[in-house]
Protein backbone atom coordinates (compact mmCIF):
# COMPACT_ATOMS: atom_id res chain seq x y z
CA UNK A 1 0.00 0.00 0.00
CA UNK A 2 1.71 3.46 -0.80
CA UNK A 3 0.93 6.71 1.49
CA UNK A 4 0.31 10.10 0.11
CA UNK A 5 0.57 12.09 3.01
CA UNK A 6 4.48 12.10 3.15
CA UNK A 7 6.48 13.09 0.33
CA UNK A 8 10.47 12.88 -0.03
CA UNK A 9 12.22 16.31 0.06
CA UNK A 10 11.89 17.42 -3.27
CA UNK A 11 9.75 15.55 -4.88
CA UNK A 12 6.85 16.12 -7.12
CA UNK A 13 3.65 16.67 -5.61
CA UNK A 14 1.02 15.05 -8.05
CA UNK A 15 -2.71 16.25 -7.66
CA UNK A 16 -5.89 14.82 -7.67
CA UNK A 17 -9.38 16.05 -7.25
CA UNK A 18 -9.10 14.49 -3.76
CA UNK A 19 -6.20 16.65 -2.35
CA UNK A 20 -7.28 19.59 -0.41
CA UNK A 21 -3.90 22.08 1.09
CA UNK A 22 -3.92 22.81 3.85
CA UNK A 23 -5.05 25.89 5.28
CA UNK A 24 -3.91 28.60 7.76
CA UNK A 25 -6.79 29.34 9.54
CA UNK A 26 -7.20 29.81 13.06
CA UNK A 27 -6.63 27.41 15.86
CA UNK A 28 -9.88 25.32 15.76
CA UNK A 29 -9.83 21.28 16.49
CA UNK A 30 -12.51 19.88 13.74
CA UNK A 31 -15.52 17.83 14.76
CA UNK A 32 -17.83 16.37 11.67
CA UNK A 33 -18.41 19.59 8.92
CA UNK A 34 -18.49 22.04 12.33
CA UNK A 35 -15.11 23.00 14.10
CA UNK A 36 -15.12 22.01 18.41
CA UNK A 37 -13.85 25.30 18.84
CA UNK A 38 -12.82 28.42 17.48
CA UNK A 39 -10.61 31.31 18.07
CA UNK A 40 -12.10 34.90 17.37
CA UNK A 41 -9.93 36.71 14.89
CA UNK A 42 -9.49 40.78 14.36
CA UNK A 43 -12.99 42.21 13.14
CA UNK A 44 -14.69 39.18 13.99
CA UNK A 45 -17.98 38.35 16.44
CA UNK A 46 -20.50 35.54 17.71
CA UNK A 47 -22.83 35.84 14.87
CA UNK A 48 -20.81 36.07 12.10
CA UNK A 49 -19.13 32.78 13.21
CA UNK A 50 -22.27 31.32 13.44
CA UNK A 51 -23.48 31.81 9.92
CA UNK A 52 -20.57 30.85 8.87
CA UNK A 53 -20.87 27.59 10.64
CA UNK A 54 -24.66 26.86 9.85
CA UNK A 55 -25.13 27.12 13.66
CA UNK A 56 -27.51 28.74 15.77
CA UNK A 57 -26.27 32.06 17.19
CA UNK A 58 -28.22 31.22 20.58
CA UNK A 59 -26.90 27.66 21.25
CA UNK A 60 -23.44 28.88 20.16
CA UNK A 61 -23.11 32.04 22.98
CA UNK A 62 -24.52 29.16 25.32
CA UNK A 63 -22.12 26.14 24.50
CA UNK A 64 -19.63 29.54 24.86
CA UNK A 65 -20.41 30.53 28.47
CA UNK A 66 -21.52 33.74 27.33
CA UNK A 67 -24.38 36.11 26.95
CA UNK A 68 -25.74 38.42 24.07
CA UNK A 69 -25.19 41.23 25.77
CA UNK A 70 -21.42 39.72 25.47
CA UNK A 71 -21.59 39.21 21.85
CA UNK A 72 -20.51 41.98 20.47
CA UNK A 73 -17.61 43.67 23.04
CA UNK A 74 -15.55 40.02 22.61
CA UNK A 75 -12.12 40.64 21.51
CA UNK A 76 -9.76 38.85 19.14
CA UNK A 77 -8.33 35.85 20.77
CA UNK A 78 -11.82 34.52 22.62
CA UNK A 79 -12.31 31.08 22.56
CA UNK A 80 -15.84 30.02 21.25
CA UNK A 81 -17.09 26.51 21.83
CA UNK A 82 -18.92 25.16 18.56
CA UNK A 83 -22.38 23.08 19.40
CA UNK A 84 -21.97 19.88 17.23
CA UNK A 85 -25.53 19.24 17.53
CA UNK A 86 -27.58 22.87 17.19
CA UNK A 87 -29.72 23.65 15.00
CA UNK A 88 -28.91 25.34 12.04
CA UNK A 89 -28.78 29.40 11.95
CA UNK A 90 -32.17 30.89 11.96
CA UNK A 91 -32.27 32.96 8.66
CA UNK A 92 -30.28 33.80 5.58
CA UNK A 93 -26.25 33.20 6.41
CA UNK A 94 -25.65 34.84 3.06
CA UNK A 95 -25.27 39.08 3.87
CA UNK A 96 -24.37 39.95 0.66
CA UNK A 97 -24.73 38.40 -2.92
CA UNK A 98 -21.62 36.38 -3.75
CA UNK A 99 -19.24 35.59 -5.81
CA UNK A 100 -18.31 39.52 -6.27
CA UNK A 101 -15.95 42.07 -5.06
CA UNK A 102 -15.40 43.84 -2.71
CA UNK A 103 -13.15 47.51 -2.16
CA UNK A 104 -11.87 47.67 1.08
CA UNK A 105 -13.25 50.76 2.57
CA UNK A 106 -11.58 51.38 6.18
CA UNK A 107 -8.04 50.78 7.20
CA UNK A 108 -8.73 48.75 9.92
CA UNK A 109 -10.40 45.69 7.58
CA UNK A 110 -9.11 42.80 7.82
CA UNK A 111 -9.94 39.36 5.38
CA UNK A 112 -11.98 38.14 8.70
CA UNK A 113 -13.87 40.86 9.07
CA UNK A 114 -14.35 41.11 5.30
CA UNK A 115 -16.22 37.70 5.51
CA UNK A 116 -18.02 38.15 7.95
CA UNK A 117 -19.50 41.02 6.16
CA UNK A 118 -20.42 38.45 3.48
CA UNK A 119 -21.81 35.78 5.98
CA UNK A 120 -21.35 32.65 5.14
CA UNK A 121 -17.96 33.25 3.31
CA UNK A 122 -14.54 31.60 4.72
CA UNK A 123 -11.76 33.81 5.43
CA UNK A 124 -9.30 31.61 3.92
CA UNK A 125 -11.20 30.92 0.92
CA UNK A 126 -11.10 34.98 0.18
CA UNK A 127 -7.50 34.91 0.98
CA UNK A 128 -6.85 31.85 -1.49
CA UNK A 129 -9.00 33.53 -4.17
CA UNK A 130 -6.46 37.01 -4.06
CA UNK A 131 -3.16 34.96 -3.33
CA UNK A 132 -2.82 36.72 0.05
CA UNK A 133 -2.74 35.07 3.75
CA UNK A 134 -5.98 34.75 5.90
CA UNK A 135 -3.54 37.35 8.34
CA UNK A 136 -2.80 39.81 5.64
CA UNK A 137 -3.06 43.71 6.46
CA UNK A 138 -5.28 45.23 3.93
CA UNK A 139 -5.51 48.69 2.40
CA UNK A 140 -8.12 51.62 1.97
CA UNK A 141 -8.98 51.00 -1.61
CA UNK A 142 -7.42 47.54 -1.58
CA UNK A 143 -10.33 45.36 -4.38
CA UNK A 144 -10.65 41.91 -2.84
CA UNK A 145 -12.31 39.25 -5.06
CA UNK A 146 -15.02 37.18 -2.94
CA UNK A 147 -15.58 33.56 -3.81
Amino acid sequence: ARSSSRRAKGSAIHATRSFRPRSASPPARVVGSRPASYTLQAGEFPYCIARRYNVDPDALLSASGLTSAQANSLSAGTVLTIPQNAGGFPGDRALRAHPTTYTVASGDETVYSVACLFGDVDPNSIASANGISASAKLTLGQTLSIP
